[in-house]
């Protein structure tokens, strides 16, 4: 993402089960916004995936986020139109994320980011 410094995800708690590969955000969310789950499942032969964020910083949050999707060699097949979805939390909310893709999807990541990008 040109312009947009981003870094890896890194879950403080126990209780995550997020695995780190697939979650990329900015770091000026670091203390605020965190990622409580990322989960993918398939559905009509289809790949869903679905990420829990909460909002754990005492203000209201404005993110943007969105998926990209991976075939079994590891290529990106998302569309060249991705775009960022809004979301706002409030302190303490917390905003299930989700995107469908097409049957030959194998994997995704997700990149989060403050709106002020």
């Amino acid at each position: 993402m040109p312009g947009c410094a981003v870094n890896t995800y890194e879950t403080g708690g126990p209780t995550s089960n997020v695995d780190l590969r697939r979650v990329i955000r900015d770091s000026g969310l670091a203390s605020d916004v965190v990622v409580e789950a990322a989960r993918i499942d398939e559905r009509s032969g289809a790949k869903v995936a679905q990420v829990t964020v909460r909002n754990a910083g005492s203000s209201t949050r404005t993110i943007e986020a969105r998926f990209a999707w991976f075939d079994k060699d590891g290529v990106n097949i998302s569309s060249a139109s991705i775009t960022w979805r809004t979301y706002t939390l409030k302190p303490g909310e917390v905003e299930e994320i989700g995107s469908t893709s097409g049957s030959n999807a194998t994997d995704f990541r997700i990149s989060i980011r403050s709106d002020s990008n």
